[in-house]
């Protein structure tokens, strides 16, 4: 199976002119009709986080093999690992669509990253959400006002107001899903053990991941093994365990950083980093700059 870019997308000659900035992010609206054939109508990973809103008509959405009906009041939430495509596409679909790479996401403004991280986990294997038209209405407007925003190159700001425009656009994503409620958005997924384990993984991870960063930790509250817990996160989410605990611990860094008049020790304390030097080698793992220059680039930004 083949992976493709955000710049892969719009060499597409069906989709309408897009604009992105730097690769990192776009967003563009497309009339298909029953002759399209994405990336040579082949399944493909997207190397990006994707929202595609239904606009119009019919089709069917292949996600992980599994076939998913979709409509004008669809919306379909797509990660980098899931494999996508088309079929049985009516004359008149049309959608708008999101695409970021995760990146460009990470380097966003404070975002609830557990809202994030519990939705995505939840919706991995249903990625579709139906939608009132007022939501669509609502969900196209914030849309639309990013793409403006990317083709602004001119604005001496360009940057903050992309940021701000998706910002905007994630907390109405996740008002919307709150407002559904998980179990409403997820209820045609079988409750399987294995989606239970996830369920309750996401529960535990809520509540200790500031002070717990290993996975035996979280298998022993299961009396499970870490492998088999591994396994099971993976295949539930493609994503593993530590992974998961990693991105709570630098979200949780990225607003102390930004929001706490913390020391860089006392920070490293309150997430339970052995010291300083384990803590900043972390988050500069993730963050790919220090903590202190992390946190000099956001007191420029508020100025």
């Amino acid at each position: 199976m083949k992976s493709y870019n955000i710049v892969n997308i719009q060499e597409i000659e069906t989709f309408k002119k897009g604009e992105s900035y730097k690769g990192e992010i776009t967003v563009f609206t497309s009339d298909i009709g029953p002759k399209f054939l994405l990336f040579g109508n082949k399944s493909v990973y997207l190397n990006a986080f994707s929202y595609m809103l239904v606009l119009s008509g019919r089709a069917t959405l292949l996600v992980d093999s599994v076939e998913y009906p979709i409509d004008a009041h669809s919306l379909c939430i797509l990660s980098p690992l899931h494999l996508t495509n088309f079929r049985q596409v009516s004359r008149d679909f049309q959608c708008l669509c999101l695409c970021s790479c995760k990146n460009f996401i990470d380097r966003l403004p404070i975002l609830n990253i557990q809202h994030r991280i519990t939705h995505g986990m939840n919706m991995y294997h249903y990625p579709i959400v139906q939608i009132s038209e007022e939501e669509k209405h609502l969900l196209a407007s914030t849309m639309e006002d990013l793409r403006i925003q990317l083709f602004r190159t001119e604005h001496s700001y360009q940057l903050e107001m992309i940021q701000n425009a998706l910002t905007r656009y994630y907390l109405e994503i996740d008002n919307i899903l709150d407002n559904k409620g998980i179990n409403e958005v997820t209820e045609r997924v079988p409750q399987t053990r294995h989606a239970n384990i996830l369920r309750k993984f996401i529960s535990l991870l809520m509540l200790h991941y500031k002070t717990e960063h290993s996975v035996p930790f979280y298998a022993r509250q299961m009396n499970i093994t870490p492998q088999y817990l591994t396994s099971i996160i993976k295949a539930q989410t493609g994503r593993t365990v530590n992974n998961f605990i990693c991105e709570m611990l630098y979200s949780e860094a990225r607003n102390l950083l930004a929001l706490s008049e913390f020391s860089i020790q006392q920070i490293a304390t309150e997430l339970h980093f052995s010291d300083q030097a384990s803590f900043s080698k972390f988050f500069k793992r993730w963050a790919g700059i220090s903590p202190l220059e992390f946190r000099n680039v956001m007191v420029k930004s508020k100025k």
